[in-house]
């Protein structure tokens, strides 16, 4: 499979368009970055940015990944989900 049929295939099973998908990637990945840059302020720094970078990845998955329509995706969230509970 060819990386043009591995993009439609990711596209199929997540019910999205290249324009969506590729406007929540560059979004996405913009918050990411900004939300570790916090992250490392705030290890140095303790009273800044408190509970930013948590929240913000919770925020991400319950909106974007939590009832994500990819298959693979639900059972990769699953297995995390219960390896999480058995540590």
């Amino acid at each position: 499979m060819n990386f043009i049929e591995k993009s439609e295939r990711h596209l199929k099973l997540s019910k999205v368009g290249y324009v969506d998908h590729l406007t929540w990637a560059l979004k996405s990945g913009v918050i990411l970055i900004s939300i570790g840059i916090a992250s490392i302020i705030h290890g140095i720094a303790p009273f800044l940015f408190e509970g930013t970078t948590a929240k913000k990845v919770i925020e991400i998955f319950y909106q974007h990944l939590y009832n994500h329509p990819n298959p693979e995706y639900q059972i990769a969230i699953r297995e995390e989900f219960k390896k999480s509970i058995s540590n």
